[in-house]
């Protein structure tokens, strides 16, 4: 019998979601439209936040870095280390390692003429840092990268090089801190610029080979950062755990991109926030909609659900049947709006965004290229389906329950 019930308030509920064709199409397009439009900006956000991510572990960070402890905090040539044989011969056979470049930092003064800039140095093996970073594809026409054989040559930020005045072929004065405390000078010749799009890098950086560095920093084969590149950046917490179990002892300090990069992490936490103000606006938008929709409906069939009421139907199968509605105006909406949305988002995912005209503006955020895709996730699709929906009959109980407490005889006496 209850099924029976059931069945009729479904039939009634479908029959009167279509007595106003036009207001139940109006609230299924703003449905639509509202849940195609999270889906795609979640989409474009999500594609703009893997960018910034692998554009800052390819410029420099790498997934995984090896260093002294304190070393990170105060970026001193002083917190150095010689990795064991264990530990590199670990990374060289680990299959989600796919590559390992020695670094050495120091920082110094760097003159040419009657100018001088803070800077600083990182010594790199270029063969092995080519295979961990993306730098060497950012040298400037008319210069080149540096090669293992490089004696006194360097690289430098293209900003930098702008405000010392300097061009490749000449030559530079450098002053830093030798390893042992000695002093370390030296004349180095300037062989490429480069432009990396984030300011830090081009302002201050200056690139040499290691094994220029050993001799200009007495570092007697140490080094301050193993920078680790993995095949697969989802393995970087498991592989990073690993290391801090088997190499973690006291004096390392094993750290993942998302430590070594924190700037990055904050704002993307601080823009997922302001999106997630957004995406409720129009949550609330489309709920106000179906809500409006439902209200309507239950006006215009007063006196209709009074006679029903009048002849035995009870309160809760009112309740059922406009619900109902609800559920059938959200579901469609919902419906055609994942299909618009992951459409949407589908093709820009396949034809980024080029944001060419902004290049400017996206040097803050240091991305690499002007082209952004988007990232179309189930969990995206998911999520805004169910809030959408949820959303769309939370808003509807109000009117529900409004129309069961009806009183047979007012309501139809109503016109």
């Amino acid at each position: 019998m209850d099924m029976k019930k059931s069945r009729i308030e479904f039939m009634l509920a479908w029959r009167n979601v279509w007595k106003n064709k036009r207001r139940t199409i109006l609230t299924l397009l703003t449905i639509m439209v509202g849940c195609a439009m999270i889906i795609f900006f979640k989409a474009l956000q999500e594609g703009g936040y893997e960018k910034m991510i692998d554009d800052a572990i390819a410029a420099n960070t790498g997934h995984i870095q090896i260093h002294e402890k304190g070393f990170w905090e105060n970026m001193s040539i002083d917190y150095a280390f010689k990795p064991g044989v264990p530990l590199l011969v670990y990374l060289r056979k680990n299959p989600a390692v796919s590559a390992v470049s020695r670094r050495v930092y120091a920082a110094g003064l760097v003159s040419y003429q009657n100018n001088t800039f803070g800077v600083l140095v990182q010594a790199v093996d270029p063969g092995q840092e080519k295979k961990v970073s993306t730098l060497h594809t950012t040298i400037q026409s008319g210069g080149r990268y540096i090669t293992p054989d490089d004696g006194k040559k360097i690289i430098m930020g293209a900003t930098l090089a702008k405000n010392l005045n300097v061009k490749v072929g000449d030559d530079v004065s450098l002053l830093s801190q030798g390893f042992d405390g000695s002093i370390a000078a030296g004349n180095l010749t300037v062989v490429g610029t480069f432009k990396t799009n984030n300011p830090r890098y081009d302002q201050s950086m200056v690139i040499m080979p290691l094994v220029q560095a050993a001799e200009t920093f007495t570092m007697m084969g140490y080094i301050n950062s193993l920078a680790i590149k993995l095949k697969n950046t989802s393995d970087v917490e498991t592989i990073r755990d690993r290391l801090r179990t088997n190499f973690g002892a006291k004096d390392l300090e094993i750290m993942g991109w998302d430590e070594l990069t924190p700037e990055l992490i904050q704002s993307i936490v601080m823009d997922r926030l302001f999106g997630n103000i957004f995406y409720l606006i129009l949550l609330l938008i489309t709920a106000f909609g179906v809500l409006n929709t439902i209200q309507m409906s239950v006006f215009e069939r007063t006196r209709e659900l009074g006679i029903m009421m009048a002849i035995g139907t009870k309160p809760r199968q009112i309740v059922t049947m406009v619900l109902f509605e609800s559920v059938f105006i959200s579901l469609l909406g919902v419906a055609l709006g994942i299909v618009l949305g992951s459409s949407i988002s589908y093709y820009f995912t396949v034809h980024p965004i080029d944001y060419s005209d902004y290049q400017k503006e996206l040097e803050v955020f240091s991305m690499s290229t002007t082209l952004l895709p988007a990232k179309l996730t189930v969990k995206n699709i998911a999520t805004t389906a169910f809030l959408t929906f949820l959303f769309g009959i939370l808003f509807s109980i109000a009117p529900a329950r409004r129309a069961a407490k009806l009183k047979p005889l007012e309501a139809i006496r109503q016109l």
